[in-house]
């Protein structure tokens, strides 16, 4: 199996007390697929109008349609558990800012770099003309950039305080609380975090130019060929180009338009997502996900079959909640809370804890017949029922008659691959929301 592991820290918004969290899950664990764990980090990664993007999730997504690859990716928000991975050869590319020179060849493989940047002071904008006296310039967790304070004035003044638990973000409020003076930040990551932190300016530069570089997997010498082969020509192209503007651009209108004022924020109705899935036991970003999904908030839209308004739920189902084609939205949010709970109940004692969702949301497209007739099939092929990974395999072969017309099926035909892309692009958004958008 192929695996990469990318890290991404750095962003404004709070980041839940995890370890790995699912970001994408394709719908089989094929021995082509490039498996991703991404590091939670400002401009590599978040979401933009209910849809995830970012410059290395970007590239990421470009390699996998150029190399046929399909990419499966994860996400880790601890930059300690993160480091230990990189060096474990445990993925075929690691994404992580780590400094690399200590490691001799034979034990890391670094790629072709992927992009440049360097090392700039963050401090406040009444404090940036600093005096002759000792100044402590902050780090954040595992930063590697040599720092060079020659340029600056009494540049023998500055000593450098490491903060391996910290964030750069913890660090920017630090130095909003006053609690410190100065910070030391990559300068793509500096132009996406400043929106947020109006005290705050960036200084002058503090180091020299580096490349931000994966890690790729010791054992994979023709995959690694590849994927140095497809960055250096990649790098070479508009959509490159292209990407750079979008993402580390102090003028990128994605990064302005969507954090602002709407950071935590996925909509004009979280605070009814939030009430009606508090009530019913469940993560408020996993209705909000649907309904992106399903309607993009749409109120009056119609669907095929007669699906309606912004939950989309089918005519039989809408009348067991009590919904018409009438009912504010609001209502049809509760409606379908309700509704997403009792598919809660449906497999919360069927499946793995971490896979409960992907379940839920197949059945919220497919229905719940179809799915349990999954999980039937994969527990007679002697496959572990409780992955998604592995249901989501029965119920695409669901279309075929062996399985379709097998004794164990109670409902019948399904074309089960729309409902297997369905999955992933919602959890796709779910994880999105999970770590950008508070709990």
């Amino acid at each position: 199996m192929l695996a990469v592991c990318v890290l991404w820290r750095g962003h404004v918004l709070k980041v839940p007390n995890l370890h790995i969290a699912k970001l994408e899950k394709k719908q089989s664990e094929r021995s082509d697929t490039l498996s991703v764990c991404l590091f939670y980090h400002a401009a590599d990664y978040f979401v933009y109008q209910g849809s995830v993007i970012g410059f290395q999730y970007d590239m990421l997504k470009q390699l996998e349609k150029d190399l046929h690859h399909p990419v499966d990716i994860t996400i880790e928000a601890d930059a300690e558990t993160m480091f230990l991975t990189a060096l474990s050869n445990k993925y075929d590319i690691v994404c992580f800012d780590f400094d690399k020179s200590n490691y001799v060849p034979d034990y890391i493989t670094i790629s072709e770099p992927i992009a440049y940047t360097y090392p700039v002071l963050i401090m406040r904008k009444k404090d940036a003309a600093y005096d002759s006296l000792p100044h402590v310039v902050n780090t954040s967790a595992k930063y590697y950039n040599n720092l060079d304070f020659s340029s600056l004035e009494n540049p023998k003044s500055w000593t450098v305080q490491h903060n391996p638990d910290l964030a750069i973000e913890d660090l920017m409020d630090m130095l909003v609380d006053k609690t410190i003076d100065y910070a030391v930040c990559n300068y793509n990551v500096a132009i996406t975090l400043m929106p947020f932190y109006t005290q705050l300016t960036i200084g002058p530069r503090v180091g020299e130019n580096f490349p931000r570089t994966w890690i790729l997997n010791n054992h994979n010498t023709a995959l690694n060929d590849s994927i140095n082969q497809w960055l250096m020509e990649f790098k070479e192209t508009n959509k490159y180009q292209s990407l750079c503007e979008k993402y580390l651009s102090p003028h990128s209108y994605v990064i302005s338009r969507s954090f602002g004022k709407s950071k935590n924020s996925t909509s004009h109705y979280d605070g009814v997502l939030k009430k009606a899935a508090a009530r019913y036991n469940f993560d408020w970003r996993l209705i909000s996900a649907i309904i992106y999904q399903e309607s993009h908030f749409i109120p009056d839209l119609v669907g095929f079959g007669g699906s309606f308004g912004v939950m989309q739920m089918m005519p039989v189902t809408c009348e067991r909640y009590g919904i018409t084609d009438s009912s504010s939205v609001e209502d049809q949010i509760w409606a379908g809370a309700k509704y997403i709970s009792f598919l809660c109940g449906i497999f919360r004692d069927k499946v793995d804890t971490a896979d409960l969702y992907y379940f839920v949301t197949g059945a919220y497209n497919s229905g719940p017949g179809h799915i349990l007739d999954a999980i039937e099939l994969c527990k007679k092929y002697e496959d572990d029922h409780t992955k998604w990974s592995n249901v989501s395999e029965y119920l695409i072969k669901k279309s075929h008659k062996e399985y379709y017309r097998d004794p164990v099926v109670k409902c019948g035909y399904y074309p089960g691959k729309h409902t297997v892309n369905y999955v992933e692009e919602v959890m796709t958004r779910y994880n999105g929301f999970a770590l950008t958008k508070e709990q």
